[in-house]
């Protein structure tokens, strides 16, 4: 039975959706004119981890993969609670997509000993919904999906999970280790404090790994990507009709008008 659980959450650097472009010529994402910032859908996979710890007891371990800057979002975590975090940054990630990521992912997971792994259910930059279920395929773990809730249950080293479904709920639980997907939106994250936010930015200092640290430097990058962009089009936007009313009254008698 294990007394305190090692949790490691995965975060991740997108670049603000307001801003982003696409490269027409390689149908790639433009990042260099967007402002990077923390994955939405995380802020409810560091929410979820920490109260597992305050239940459980334990530690927050925060994981991010990206260039040297993506340490921003481990800040992040570390003001928002984690107890740590790991920056795996090597030029040889570069052009990786969801496979090579979630072996990166998986392997530091491993490495860290982790009994549940938590993500956000996707990212707002690609939005595959892939790399969490990839995380367990490479470590052959249990994987839950779709996470609204979580319940652990120590005395029995599993984790139960109300999962959203079409239709309705399902309750599930998995043996530890296990890998979490949390849908967006399904809990409050919390406010960092002052003092974290100071301890963050001044005193913490992220674990930086390699490709090679973690043993798999031939199995990244773009020449490991499996996926590529068959082609793109920009749609044209609706054109749309439009009336200006001058007061609410106005408004709110056309709208009974036409539901009448």
């Amino acid at each position: 039975m294990t007394q305190q659980w090692n949790i490691v959450v995965c975060v991740k650097q997108v670049p603000d959706a307001d801003d982003v472009s696409i490269d027409p010529e390689t149908g790639t994402l433009n990042r260099s004119d967007a402002a990077a910032v923390l994955n939405q859908p995380d802020y409810n996979a560091i929410e979820a981890a920490l109260q597992l710890r305050e239940e459980v007891g334990g530690t927050v371990s925060a994981v991010t993969m990206g260039p040297p800057f993506a340490v921003d979002v481990l800040e992040t975590a570390v003001a928002l609670g984690a107890d740590d975090g790991m920056l795996l940054t090597d030029r040889a990630f570069g052009g990786s997509d969801t496979w090579p990521t979630s072996l990166a992912l998986a392997k530091i997971s491993e490495e860290l000993d982790a009994d549940v792994v938590v993500c956000g259910e996707e990212s707002t930059d690609c939005s595959t919904g892939q790399v969490p279920p990839g995380v367990a395929a490479h470590n052959d773990w249990a994987q839950l999906t779709y996470v609204e809730e979580l319940e652990p249950k120590p005395e029995d080293d599993e984790l139960v999970a109300k999962r959203d479904i079409e239709g309705g709920h399902e309750m599930i639980a998995a043996e530890l280790p296990v890998v979490v997907a949390m849908v967006f939106g399904t809990n409050s994250p919390r406010v960092a404090g002052l003092h974290r936010k100071i301890f963050a930015e001044t005193d913490f200092e992220a674990e930086e790994y390699s490709a090679s640290d973690l043993g798999i430097e031939e199995k990244v990058g773009l020449a490991n990507s499996p996926t590529s962009v068959g082609g793109m089009d920009t749609a044209d936007p609706v054109p749309r009709e439009k009336e200006v009313f001058d007061d609410v009254d106005s408004l709110f008698e056309a709208f009974e008008e036409e539901v009448v």
